[in-house]
């Protein structure tokens, strides 16, 4: 994948995920989503249906319950994370256009240009795998989920005027055909927030890397503007993650929220059916979606970090009084290390990970307890 094609795939994604239409694309992908977005939030009303339906139903069927619960959810939270961004339009498609500007940029120092060129080229790359990396992991449980309705004799949905046993292949059909759209919009709208955060991640690195140059290389510590090119960047770094921050702080709220509900839902049920292998798929799917989202913010916070500890191995008592006093303040604004805060106060890395999973399981196992 070239840039230019990946260029149009972030714009589509940005789309996908914001609802709203990037400047200079067609107005009519836009409609597009906010068309589905109605589309999905009738659907959701047909799960909750059918889930009032199951309630008051003698004879409970768990894996009928488990698949409209973990519908629903799935569509909530599909809507949940585009309202909690639409407001940051302007904000993501800044960071697209940072991402465009930086593409464009031509460095004055040959050192600077090869390192920002091969750090970016690293980021055009690993976007491309994880895509597909994410793409297939999510497109082989939702195969699996349509062929296991198709074959199944129980619905997920009850669209209200319509019986349920006389119009059976309407409400499978419908099921299906929401699976499908759920699952790639879920790959595309994610993976807008995770194209723009690798670019990030490899800015962050490609800082690192020249602070490590300056202070191995004796001959580019007299190169009076390398020095003042590292602290411009590393300001702009400061700027572009909080803005960055500012615009996933609501959706990482709701992705932290609705996984920890989810995962207590598939945790239980993986204790009811131990060896159902589908929900086991379905598992590894909803955790590899949570853990890109901590791992993400465990890496930048982890960058940040290291541009303090770079700063200070320079051999910075040998440089001229006025570079000392410039590395002492990228030192200092270095200490206030920026990272991914959901909702903007909750930190957003491994931990959060392991408690979220730590939470559904001991939630599951007492739920598990009780039912017993």
């Amino acid at each position: 994948m070239n840039f230019e094609k990946f260029i149009k795939l972030l714009k589509f994604c940005i789309t996908s995920r914001t609802l709203r239409r990037v400047s200079g694309d067609s107005l009519y992908l836009s409609i597009f989503f906010i068309f589905l977005t109605f589309s999905m939030s009738i659907f959701v009303y047909f799960t909750i249906n059918n889930i009032k339906k199951i309630m008051v139903d003698d004879n409970v069927d768990f894996m009928k319950v488990l698949f409209t619960v973990l519908m629903c959810l799935g569509c909530t939270q599909m809507l949940l994370k585009n309202y909690a961004i639409i407001p940051f339009h302007e904000e993501v498609e800044s960071l697209l256009n940072w991402i465009l500007d930086h593409h464009a940029k031509t460095e004055e120092d040959e050192i600077i240009q090869k390192v920002s060129q091969e750090e970016f080229a690293k980021a055009l790359k690993y976007s491309e795998l994880l895509f597909k990396i994410f793409f297939t992991m999510f497109m082989v449980p939702a195969m699996v989920c349509s062929y296991k309705f198709a074959l199944s004799d129980y619905l997920i949905i009850a669209i209200p005027g319509l019986d349920q046993g006389s119009t059976v292949f309407v409400h499978k059909l419908l099921t299906i055909i929401f699976t499908y759209i759920l699952t790639s919009w879920t790959v595309f709208s994610d993976m807008a927030i995770v194209f723009i955060g690798i670019y990030l991640i490899f800015f962050l690195k490609s800082i690192n890397r020249l602070i490590n140059v300056f202070g191995e290389n004796s001959e580019v510590q007299k190169m009076p503007k390398f020095l003042i090119c590292i602290i411009e960047k590393h300001a702009e770094m400061i700027r572009i993650l909080r803005l960055f921050n500012e615009s996933v702080k609501f959706i990482s709220l709701m992705q932290l929220i609705s996984s920890t509900l989810t995962f207590l839902v598939v945790i239980f049920f993986v204790q009811l059916f131990p060896n159902y292998l589908l929900l086991h798929i379905m598992l590894a799917s909803l955790l590899s979606q949570l853990a890109l989202l901590c791992f993400f913010g465990e890496i930048i916070r982890s960058e940040s970090k290291e541009i303090f500890k770079n700063l200070y191995q320079t051999n910075w008592y040998d440089l001229s009084l006025k570079d000392q006093k410039i590395i002492l303040l990228m030192m200092t604004n270095s200490l206030q290390v920026i990272g991914l805060k959901a909702g903007g106060l909750y930190d957003v890395g491994l931990m959060a990970l392991v408690q979220i999973l730590k939470l559904s399981v001991s939630y599951a196992a007492i739920i598990m307890t009780f039912t017993q």
